[in-house]
């Protein structure tokens, strides 16, 4: 942990203290290009919230749907619910969603919040299980005309799910909570966590910048296992970014990470696991039109993994690994975007009791299909192995597909269909938590309204 933290020093301070005379005689900074793109929407009138409207300065929205869900594989996420209860595999639910968020965006400060609920009322238990309850807040501030830093911090109590095994293909918005995802509960024991991040950014010159990044995650079980009831993670590192041409960029960097699981029994009970990752890549991003513009990034690099080995309890060993990432944003038109993204990583996931190394690939896109219907859908796939050598042999894969039509009914009301399949086999692998069933399999319909109400607008 002083190795990491020294290194985030070191990096910080380079940051913050590089030599700006230089730029006095350059032209203003541009920097690299911005972050993938996202969808607007036309019709402002429809749908519309502080998430979906970039060029909006000050906001404060509501946005709430109530739905009636039919689940083929309840248990999955009711295993502590009593024998004695009189439920099946499968059944239906009402889901009852609420989010509250504001932004407020100037030219040197941008702050954005969300706080909401996502639960579920189920009959035949007249109670409410598997809820998620969730808030976020960020900041972006340009501390200089060329320093930027940006903090953030999520809260939330929720379910346990494996959704960090799953790729995403853009960034997530300034001061947005972990996405909830009760769809994806493995099991109603809960968790209580918090996720903190901040990134500093400075410009070096017209064409490169440098920056440093840090987070901390903690995740503490309140249905607490034999050896202990907390999971923990810690990141720091720094990116160098340079700008070869209007459409393209080369990416440098390095990150340490270090996890602490609650451990699961005999399989990881000693050292705890720490990564050294060591990128390389390059940025694409050409524009052809007003109405077209495709950004592409990858990136490959080194994986040093210490982890501890399975024949010895007391000792640890070091594992390489080549790893890296793609993704690709293409705005198909003025009202479509299609997405896909490929990471090759080592994750270190809640609800595993051991990191794993993971391949990684998902898809989607949305749009409008008219100015009162939008569309989305998307499909991820990730398979891997345990990164314990006793068990390497062993593998796994994870499933998910959506597909979600919303028809406005008026300005602010709209009807909602979605259908979810979720599937996961961890059979081979002793790395999950205790409580979770090793095979899951989800089909899942609901239908529904959905409300958008702008409690604010300038």
């Amino acid at each position: 942990m002083t190795r990491g933290r020294g290194v985030g020093i070191v990096l910080l301070c380079i940051v913050l203290w590089s030599p700006s005379g230089a730029q006095a005689q350059d032209p203003q900074p541009e920097g690299p290009p911005p972050p993938p793109i996202t969808s607007r929407r036309p019709y402002r009138a429809l749908f519309g919230d502080a998430r979906a409207e970039p060029e909006l300065t000050r906001g404060v929205d509501f946005t709430g749907s109530v739905s009636r869900v039919y689940d083929e594989n309840l248990l999955a996420e009711l295993v502590g619910v009593s024998p004695g209860t009189a439920f099946g595999p499968s059944g239906a639910y009402t889901n009852l969603v609420g989010d509250l968020r504001f932004v407020r965006r100037g030219s040197r400060l941008q702050v954005a919040g969300t706080g909401g609920v996502n639960a579920r009322y189920y009959g035949n238990l007249a109670d409410f299980t598997s809820s998620d309850y969730h808030v976020g807040f960020g900041l972006s501030a340009g501390v200089s005309p060329l320093t930027t830093v940006a903090v953030s911090q999520a809260l939330s109590n929720s379910p346990i799910f494996l959704l960090g095994l799953f790729a995403t293909g853009e960034p997530p918005l300034l001061g947005e909570p972990r996405p909830p995802a009760t769809d994806y509960a493995v099991t109603n024991d809960r968790a209580v966590s918090a996720n903190s991040s901040v990134e500093v950014e400075r410009r070096l010159s017209a064409r490169a910048l440098v920056s440093a990044t840090g987070g901390y995650r903690r995740s503490h079980y309140l249905a607490a296992g034999p050896n202990g009831s907390d999971f923990s993670s810690v990141d720091g590192g720094g990116l160098y970014r340079y700008r070869i041409r209007e459409d393209s960029d080369l990416q440098f960097g390095y990150t340490y990470r270090r996890a602490r699981y609650p451990g699961a029994g005999p399989v990881i009970t000693g050292p705890q696991p720490d990564e050294h990752v060591v990128l390389a890549g390059l940025g694409f991003h050409p524009m052809s039109s007003e109405s077209r513009r495709t950004v592409l990034n990858f990136q490959v690099g080194t994986s040093l993994v210490h982890l501890p080995v399975t024949t010895s309890t007391f000792s640890t060993g070091w594992q390489v690994r080549v790893i890296g990432d793609a993704s690709v944003v293409h705005q198909l038109g003025p009202t479509w975007q299609l997405v896909g993204a490929f990471e090759r990583s080592t994750a270190f996931v809640e609800g595993l009791s051991a990191p794993v190394f993971t391949d990684a690939y998902s898809i989607s896109t949305n749009g409008y299909i008219n100015d009162r219907t939008d569309l989305l859908a998307s499909l991820a796939y990730s398979n891997g192995e345990p990164s314990l050598v006793s068990v390497a042999l062993s593998t796994f894969s994870t499933t998910t597909a959506t597909a979600r039509v919303r028809v406005a009914l008026s300005s602010r009301w709209a009807f909602t269909s979605e259908y979810l399949f979720y599937s996961y086999d961890f059979g081979q692998i002793p790395q999950l938590v205790p409580g979770l069933s090793p095979l899951v399999k989800r089909n899942s319909v609901r239908a529904g309204l959905a409300l958008w109400v702008p409690l604010h607008r300038p």
